[in-house]
C-alpha cells in the first residue's frame, strides 16, 4: 500500500510512474504456489501470472502491468542459467556475484529504459 500511494502522489504531481515487485520465491512466477498460502495470482495483459499486488497496482494507479512489472528469484536464476547454457559467458564460472547480481540490476532497469515512465518504485519482497 505504501509503494501505490507514493505512486499515485506522484502521479498527482504530474508523474508518470509504475511499480515494480521483486519477489523472493524461487517459483518462475506466482501461479504454481499454493493459494492458500500465498494468495491468488493476478494475469497482466501479456498474460503473464503474477503476484497479485499488482492487479492493485494496475486498478489504483490506472497503469497496465506486464511480466516485467514482477520479478521473482526463480526468474532471475532461470536466466542466468539458459544465458549459461548459451555461452553467454564465455565459459566462465556462473556465480552469484557478478551474474546473478547483475541480472537482478537489468531487470530492475527495464521498466525505466523505454522512457514511459518518470519514476519506478520498485518494491522488495
Amino acid at each position: 500500500i505504501i509503494s501505490a500511494s507514493l505512486a499515485k502522489l506522484l502521479q498527482a504531481r504530474g508523474y508518470t510512474t509504475t511499480i515494480q515487485k521483486l519477489d523472493p520465491y524461487i517459483n518462475i512466477d506466482p501461479g504454481t504456489l499454493n493459494p492458500y498460502e500465498h494468495g491468488e495470482c493476478f494475469v497482466t495483459d501479456d498474460g503473464a501470472e503474477t503476484d497479485l499486488d499488482l492487479g492493485h497496482y494496475e486498478r489504483f494507479l490506472n497503469v497496465r502491468t506486464s511480466q516485467a512489472n514482477n520479478v521473482t528469484t526463480g526468474r532471475i536464476y532461470q536466466s542466468v542459467i539458459n544465458k549459461e547454457r548459451r555461452g553467454e559467458f564465455l565459459g566462465k564460472t556462473v556465480q552469484v556475484i557478478p551474474h546473478i547480481t547483475n541480472e537482478i540490476k537489468e531487470r530492475i532497469q527495464l521498466l525505466g529504459k523505454d522512457g514511459k515512465y518518470d519514476i519506478v518504485i520498485t518494491e522488495i519482497g
